[in-house]
């Protein structure tokens, strides 16, 4: 049994460091529309290219919180706040200054909106997350340098289903 694990042990060992070591790896930002949402956030992303063209992308995305005015009673703002994790995986088509690409991948959305417990009482939040599908794609413009704009446009397939459209610059790292 100890064999084994020792064998098993060095087989992934070596698939692990026998990989490109100089892989490509890109970290960025930009800003989002939701369609569900109706409003801009902002975006944090990051991708690790497995090969040439093939890439795999995690994001973060913050929703300025919506307003729906004041709520007369208690004299506060009724905001719906939405953040969303995603995990992709991204081909790219073509090589060269132009580079589209297909995305497929996981979605957690977490959104807030303040409820009342009952007539009279103080405003609370309820939260609730889900996990959806993404699928859509972008385009990277290289402008040969360290500094690559893109833009994205991808359709949350779930529970809070959402068009997102994403435009920003990743830096490559190394």
């Amino acid at each position: 049994m100890k064999t084994k694990i020792i064998i098993l042990s060095l087989c992934l060992f070596t698939l692990l460091f026998t990989q490109k070591i100089d892989a490509q790896i890109t970290m960025g930002g930009g800003l989002a529309y939701g369609s569900e949402i109706e409003n801009v956030g902002i975006n944090i992303t990051g991708q690790y290219f497995m090969r040439e063209n093939i890439a795999i992308e995690g994001s973060f995305t913050y929703y300025i919180p919506k307003s729906f005015g004041t709520i007369l009673v208690l004299g506060a703002d009724y905001n719906i706040k939405w953040y969303e994790i995603n995990v992709n995986a991204n081909y790219y088509f073509l090589e060269g200054n132009i580079k589209p690409y297909g995305l497929a991948g996981l979605n957690y959305s977490i959104v807030s909106i303040p409820t009342f417990i009952d007539f009279g009482s103080d405003l609370t939040n309820e939260s609730s997350s889900k996990i959806g599908f993404n699928i859509g794609g972008g385009v990277d413009f290289d402008l040969g340098k360290k500094i690559i704009p893109f833009a994205q446009l991808k359709y949350v397939v779930g529970d809070f289903d959402q068009l997102q459209i994403l435009a920003g610059a990743r830096f490559t790292l190394n």
